[in-house]
């Protein structure tokens, strides 16, 4: 009689794999299609970048003559780094310095029909450093900065499918931002402030390949065209000048977003 019951219930499996099978489709086919309308994605959760960040954050001090880097730099919603600079280091009119910068930046893009994003970042940075010259009787001079970053970036994008898994995403921004530091050194005629604005434009033709109902990666090329008006001291820290320059540079980022709303 065992045999009897366990032949019995075999003979309920082909039914029962028939009644799963159309729940099984019906759970896949349930997942829209990246870009499909209502859907929300969290962009650049963690993210790299080559030439540059192309928001212009994290803020950098302008400590041992550098404006940025244009190096591979990481990124994301959140996140610190430190970076250090030198030039002939203990000889006449070498230095070193040291900046750590701590920064948020929230990004998010919605579907606000089939394919066609609205969507944007908001970008606060805030960076603390030192640098230490050397002078020509060998003696050393030590100032110590500190400032805050931000970025406003609005974009549109649109989403072209290449098949279940694959999506173009070009994208477009206008974005402005710019920072503020203060420095002091060893002498009381040494604090003075310096401050940065820009306003860029900025073109990406984003490749996304979607690893997960909810997570996808993002690679894209950028374009970035920026206006910059900077006020910096002259050769006298007392002595300010403007500035004003006009850039156009090519870089890559690449990131990991969450997608909400399938």
């Amino acid at each position: 009689m065992p045999g009897h019951r366990v032949l019995f219930v075999l003979s309920f499996l082909p039914a029962l794999a028939a009644l799963l099978a159309p729940s099984t489709t019906r759970a896949e086919e349930s997942t829209k299609p990246f870009g499909s309308r209502g859907q929300v994605a969290l962009d650049d959760i963690v993210s790299l970048s080559a030439g540059g960040s192309p928001l212009g954050y994290p803020l950098v001090l302008p400590l041992g003559g550098g404006m940025g880097s244009i190096g591979l730099g990481y990124g994301g919603i959140a996140g610190y780094s430190r970076s250090t600079t030198s030039r002939t280091p203990g000889q006449p009119g070498g230095y070193e310095s040291t900046t750590d910068v701590v920064w948020f930046a929230p990004s998010l893009d919605v579907f606000v029909g089939s394919h066609f994003s609205i969507g944007g970042t908001v970008a606060a940075s805030y960076a603390r450093g030192a640098q230490e010259v050397v002078t020509f009787d060998r003696g050393t001079q030590r100032s110590e900065g500190s400032g805050f970053g931000f970025a406003i970036a609005p974009r549109v994008g649109y989403v072209v499918p290449l098949g279940a898994s694959f999506a173009l995403w070009p994208r477009l921004t206008l974005a402005y931002g710019g920072g503020d530091t203060g420095f002091v050194g060893e002498t009381p005629n040494a604090a003075f402030r310096s401050s940065n604005r820009s306003i860029r434009g900025i073109a990406e033709l984003g490749l996304v390949a979607r690893i997960h109902r909810y997570v996808y990666l993002r690679a894209a090329p950028t374009l970035v065209v920026a206006a910059t008006r900077s006020s910096v001291p002259g050769a006298a820290a007392m002595v300010m000048t403007n500035d004003q320059n006009f850039t156009v540079r090519l870089g890559a980022t690449a990131g990991l977003g969450i997608l909400l709303g399938n």
